[in-house]
């Protein structure tokens, strides 16, 4: 007999989130506050909190030390783009420093203003910056998301006549590991590449570049593993070399099946020049969005490899007090020989951008225990004991919209009314809505792929004109709200905005129909549930499970995620709810005698609650989900087919 509560499965999680949603947060906005901020910092070894360096986002940092002979005598520190509108979008952060350790706003704004013509702009990652001495100019390399199909990660070249840039772009990118180009760009089949990272070896003064392969953005199976090649003395790939692996997969448990962020390191031996020294390459394994992101290290027999890994028994540097999810590490050395590390975690215990979470950059000083090989040791920098407060998000009123066949929509708590096709004839029923991130418009879909836009919801396309093989069952707005992704009976996805194509099922024939849909609460894949409870995974949404079947009235109905992406629970006609990954169970209608069936459900902006919706304007709601009013028990027009929150 079908039990009460689905069976629960959890997996290993394969999606790794590197693609970040728009946040609309005053400390977002104001990455660096005014030009004239100095954060002092001050080694505190033992300290009780790690706080940061910087006093804004700055994920992925990578440092550019003093360039002897260049007349360059300051640090300069590079990262990932800030998250804010589009008018407000830097590509590639920067900051100063006079000694490597307080940090002040350069003044470039953007290092890199224009991205590569393969690239898409405003989705920029993981600089790595170096000095190239034979062209007497600096040499940036960068991830960025491809603008045509396939929409991989790859890897973009820029250059600048001083060190802060701005840096100006090479037309084709350098790695691509997904065969979308062909030579000079390195291809192959491993779903793209990601996180540069220059390392000139100081005994042979050769360049090597470093990277890792995106392979779990494929899904199981596809591995996960860092590469280099060699350099010319222009920093370029050499022609016709080969990529060489130096770690491969993700074989601990973690790692979560991810490895990424690579950074060698060249520890000195005690012979002429540095002789006799060792080899570190250090990485981050985990989930970027979660407190299990961490920084492991292997031992290397030089750039090339081999490496073993020497985090069998657990990461380098995991959640700290202060900080939770260290990751993306880049080790120099300050003035006097001090080695440290400079990596981003996020802020005290807020975790994700979504919740106002910040990533600034920490440090931490870096010994070897006194040995040539010897294991890292980290010791915390931070500003006082009690660090830095984490940023407050502001909180919409919650609400929800109920939205029937017809296209009426109904409201309740801090959900707004902006229009709806009650009183219009349609060609086909209204199947679906979908609310735009700020919860200011919304979307309806019909049967037949026609969009009806409200409020601040922009028209991005259609299906209405469109021959069909089966029905639109559903629709999935981007986590910017600038795309949206209809979903057919059969599987079939159809994209639109600037929502990628991630993969269907409609070539597969899935034996069910495919019910409910959601995208990724991180924004960077969805999923699909056909009416049997299989579950469908595209981009980075992971498998968290499904339920062995759902017959009868088990019929699946809705999907909706938890707030990390790794979970999700399936509704059921009959009110059942069940929850895979790390979705908790707080309850449902099973067993109670329904007047219609469960036709939705959507969980609340925290992702400790949700709401059931009845085809008959019933509301059902479980954990913090408040309740505000409902159409149950009242005459409509038209049965209901789904349910929003704001």
């Amino acid at each position: 007999m079908f039990p009460q509560r689905m069976t629960r499965i959890r997996k290993a999680r394969i999606g790794s989130f590197s693609r970040v949603p728009i946040v609309v947060c005053a400390a977002l906005l104001s990455v660096f506050g005014s030009m004239g901020l100095v954060v002092s910092v001050a080694e505190s070894a033992g300290a009780d909190n790690w706080a940061p360096v910087s006093p804004g986002d700055f994920p992925d940092p990578n440092i550019l030390p003093p360039t002897p002979g260049t007349g360059q005598t300051d640090y300069y520190a590079f990262a990932t783009q800030n998250f804010a509108p589009a008018d407000k979008t830097v590509n590639i952060q920067e900051l100063r420093s006079a000694d490597g350790a307080n940090w002040t706003a350069s003044s470039v704004t953007d290092a890199l203003p224009d991205v590569g013509a393969w690239a898409k702009a405003g989705d920029t990652w993981a600089p790595s910056v170096v000095y190239d001495s034979a062209n007497t100019r600096y040499v940036m390399y960068y991830t960025a998301t491809e603008a045509s199909s396939p929409n991989d990660q790859c890897i973009g070249v820029a250059t600048s006549s001083s060190a802060p840039g701005p840096y100006s772009p090479a037309a084709l990118p350098v790695v691509c590991q997904d065969n979308s180009y062909g030579p000079p760009v390195i291809g192959g089949n491993g779903g793209g590449s990601i996180d540069p990272d220059v390392f000139t070896d100081p005994q042979t003064n050769l360049s090597y570049l470093i990277w890792k392969n995106e392979g779990n953005h494929l899904g199981p199976g596809f591995a996960t593993s860092i590469w280099s090649i060699p350099l010319t003395t222009a920093l370029l790939p050499e022609s016709g070399a080969s990529p060489t692996q130096l770690l491969a997969d993700a074989p601990y448990a973690w790692q979560s099946g991810i490895i990424e962020g690579p950074n060698m390191y060249y520890q000195p031996g005690t012979g002429t020049g540095g002789a006799g020294g060792a080899y570190y390459l250090f990485y981050s394994g985990s989930y970027e969005g979660a407190n299990t992101y961490a920084i492991g290290y292997a031992s290397c027999a030089g750039p090339l490899g081999p490496c073993t890994d020497r985090s069998s028994g657990g990461p380098l540097m995991a959640s700290q007090p202060g900080m939770s999810g260290p990751g993306g590490p880049n080790v120099y050395t300050l003035p006097g020989g001090r080695t440290v590390m400079a990596f981003a975690a996020w802020q005290g215990t807020t975790i994700g951008y979504l919740s106002c979470g910040i990533r600034p950059m920490y440090q931490a000083s870096v010994s070897f225990g006194g040995v040539i090989g010897g294991t890292p040791q980290l010791t915390a920098y931070n500003q006082n004991a009690s660090g830095a407060p984490s940023p407050s998000c502001p909180t919409p009123p919650p609400g929800y919209w109920q939205v029937a066949s017809d296209g009426g929509i109904f409201t309740f708590g801090g959900a707004q009314f902006y229009g709806s096709t009650g009183s219009m004839k349609l060609n086909k029923p209204v199947v679906g809505m979908a609310a735009t991130p700020d919860g200011k418009g919304y979307w309806l879909v019909a049967s037949d792929g026609g969009i009806f836009a409200y409020g601040d919801a922009q028209f991005y396309g259609s299906t209405g004109s469109m021959v069909l093989n089966k029905p639109i069952m559903g629709m999935v707005p981007t986590a910017d709200g600038g795309g949206y992704w209809l979903i057919a009976r059969d599987g079939g996805v159809f994209a639109f905005g600037d929502a990628p194509f991630l993969g269907s099922a409609g070539a597969n024939a899935p034996p069910y129909p495919i019910t409910a849909a959601a995208r990724g609460y991180l924004g960077g894949g969805y999923w699909m549930v056909d009416a049997n409870g299989q579950v469908f995974n595209y981009g980075d949404a992971p498998p968290e499970g499904s339920p062995s079947s759902a017959p009868d009235a088990y019929t699946i109905s809705g999907i909706a995620p938890t707030h990390d992406d790794h979970g999700y629970w399936l509704s059921s006609w009959n009110g059942n709810v069940a929850d895979f990954g790390d979705a908790a169970n707080y309850g449902s209608m099973y067993g109670t005698n329904l007047n219609a069936p469960i036709v939705g459900i959507t969980a609340t902006r925290d992702g400790t609650g949700y709401w059931l919706q009845g085809s008959d304007g019933g509301i059902f709601t479980f954990g913090d989900a408040p309740f505000f009013g409902s159409m149950g028990g009242q005459h409509l027009n038209a049965p209901m087919v789904g349910i929003t929150s704001t």
